[in-house]
């Protein structure tokens, strides 16, 4: 009977050495991967303008960011002069644990100087050689031939510039399957990596829109018959201009299409091709 009551302290002993090296391999061995922050600053800027990208990233074996900036450290700040609007995407790594974030630079074009041209209208004072023309008053039948730039509106077709025929090496279908009064054209289409994409992969697209059309309610989308995840998956058409938009494609099919609609009539899709 003495021997068995020696026995307890030693499983007591045995069982706190054991808690003990669970509190130790719990200090030594963290498991957390956060991303504190990614924001840019400014948000906004004028074409042309820079703005900084910076970050924080704890529990991180790799942290890389997209658009050409790389494997970064897991704390720090970067300058970057995006052409147009621009999603940048950071992503932390530990082990098989991922955490992503997204943070957008918005440029905002400079409208400012388009009213320049209007003082072109000055050279009209050089008319002031007409004095010499006023001793000849007998030229005056000459005002009937005014009414001949009166055809000249008419010909004056609205034009939405040339369709694009590629994005890089990576091939591109144009199509127009209603017609639209006015037009429409995808001019440019871009993409950060060339062909072929692997699947399951984030690749950023840039693609510029002429119309002119007094039709409203233009949305651009991703059309049904695509499986690609688009962010962010659809927007506005100006009626009148230049529309670009900048979005983050997950390639999950060999091609995305993209469409431009008003209710449920489709008047231009492009097709890119990932592989």
């Amino acid at each position: 009977m003495s021997f068995t009551r020696r026995r307890y302290p030693v499983l007591v002993l045995l069982a706190l050495f054991v808690a003990q090296c669970g509190v130790i391999h719990d200090l030594t061995n963290p498991s957390t991967l956060s991303i504190q922050k990614f924001a840019a600053a400014p948000p906004d800027i004028a074409a042309g303008g820079a703005t900084t990208l910076t970050w924080d990233v704890t529990g991180a074996d790799k942290v890389e960011i997209d658009n050409g900036i790389g494997t970064v450290d897991a704390k720090g700040t970067h300058q970057v002069r995006p052409e147009w609007t621009t999603s940048f995407n950071l992503v932390a790594r530990a082990g098989t644990s991922q955490a992503t974030a997204t943070v957008q630079v918005r440029v905002v074009p400079a409208s400012g100087p388009s009213p320049s041209p209007s003082p072109t209208a000055s050279p009209s004072p050089s008319a002031s050689p007409s004095p010499s023309a006023s001793p000849s008053p007998s030229p005056s039948p000459s005002p009937s031939s005014s009414p001949s730039p009166a055809p000249s509106p008419s010909a004056t077709p609205l034009s939405c510039g040339v369709p694009a025929t590629a994005a890089g090496n990576c091939s591109l279908t144009v199509t127009h399957p209603a017609t639209l009064n006015g037009c429409i054209e995808v001019n440019t289409v871009a993409a950060d990596q060339s062909c072929p994409v692997a699947p399951a992969t984030w690749r950023s697209v840039h693609f510029a829109l002429t119309t002119h059309t007094p039709r409203t309610g233009l949305k651009w989308r991703r059309s049904a018959t695509s499986s690609d995840v688009l962010t962010p998956a659809e927007g506005d058409v100006s009626s009148d201009g230049k529309t670009r938009v900048d979005l983050n494609d997950l390639a999950l099919d060999s091609t995305v299409t993209i469409e431009v609609v008003a209710g449920s009539k489709v008047f231009l899709a492009f097709t890119l091709r990932h592989y």
